[in-house]
């Protein structure tokens, strides 16, 4: 029921904000209640704040962190929350209570490029995004002992009695060698197979932190880089302002001060006067034209032309 209420609240601050939610499991951590942080975020700190505080000589012999991140609906929602309030993973409700911290705001989740990216720049680890069967096998891999690991290697250069194909071997090498896997999950994906698998990473011992979180929907990310454009506008305006008021600050500091005030809630278009006139004279040209030309074309001649005219008096 708890899920819910948070799944719920997620859902209306989303849908008032640019941001996705975040669910956070750390081994070794039990705490009485998970935190429940509402300010904003973005990712790269909140990788950077999680994955600073892992023990490095457990970190070392498993998976650093594993994120979770559940893509768009079809119709371009947010998938997290759906599927959540559909009671599609029951596992996950059991884990609720026993996650370390839950983030309502986290900025900058639009994909799992983007989400890889942050993490490479805040952890400098290895990070690989994997499908949920890849990550099932590393998963058991790591589960072997180190002989065990050698063998699988060795055997998994030939499957069936034939040879894997070298971007095959390159792409398993990668997975073995990460720190950090991103999962990426659909709404097409089986939901028992996605629940277990966030279940199975969260009770695993050589996995050190677990995130789920979701994509951001289409209308969310639009309405962020809308916001984006407007801030730098504003920036660059105010930047303009201060560079006036430094050259006039001897004479018109009052009066630099007053302008900056009125020109931080100015909107920029995307065109000037004259260029919406000069676009305006264009298409009157271009219809004028067309009339003129089609005009020109109705005009008709006689059809039958002869050497001798008739008398006069005698046309009919």
């Amino acid at each position: 029921m708890k899920f819910l209420l948070s799944v719920a609240t997620a859902a209306l601050s989303i849908g008032l904000t640019t941001a996705a939610p975040a669910i956070v499991w750390k081994a070794g951590s039990s705490p009485a209640a998970p935190s429940y942080i509402s300010e904003r975020s973005d990712t790269r700190s909140l990788l950077a704040s999680t994955l600073n505080n892992d023990d490095s000589s457990e970190a070392s012999t498993g998976l650093s962190a594993v994120i979770f991140l559940v893509e768009r609906d079809a119709d371009g929602s947010e998938g997290l929350v759906s599927m959540a309030a559909s009671g599609k993973l029951p596992g996950v409700q059991e884990k609720h209570a026993h996650a370390d911290s839950i983030h309502y705001h986290v900025d900058g989740v639009e994909s799992s490029r983007t989400v890889a990216r942050d993490a490479r720049l805040s952890g400098g680890m290895n990070v690989v995004e994997v499908a949920l069967d890849e990550f099932h096998r590393k998963l058991a891999s790591l589960a072997q002992s180190e002989q065990d690991e050698e063998v699988v290697a060795e055997e998994a250069v030939v499957e069936g009695g034939k040879k894997v194909k070298k971007a095959e071997q390159k792409r398993r090498r990668a997975i073995s060698e990460a720190d950090i896997l991103i999962v990426s999950v659909t709404d097409k994906d089986n939901a028992a197979a996605i629940d277990s698998s966030i279940v199975k990473a969260i009770d695993s011992k050589v996995v050190q932190n677990v995130i789920l979180s979701s994509i951001r929907s289409t209308d969310e990310v639009k309405r962020s880089r809308r916001m984006a454009v407007v801030d730098k506008m504003n920036k660059s305006a105010r930047s303009a302002s201060a560079g006036r008021r430094r050259l006039d600050e001897n004479n018109e500091n009052n009066n630099d001060n007053g302008n900056q005030q009125q020109e931080e809630g100015v909107y920029y278009v995307n065109m000037t006067p004259n260029i919406f006139a000069g676009l305006l004279f264009f298409f009157m040209f271009v219809f004028v034209t067309h009339l003129g030309l089609s005009c020109m074309n109705m005009i008709e001649g006689q059809d039958v032309y002869v050497k001798k005219m008739p008398a006069i008096g005698r046309e009919v």
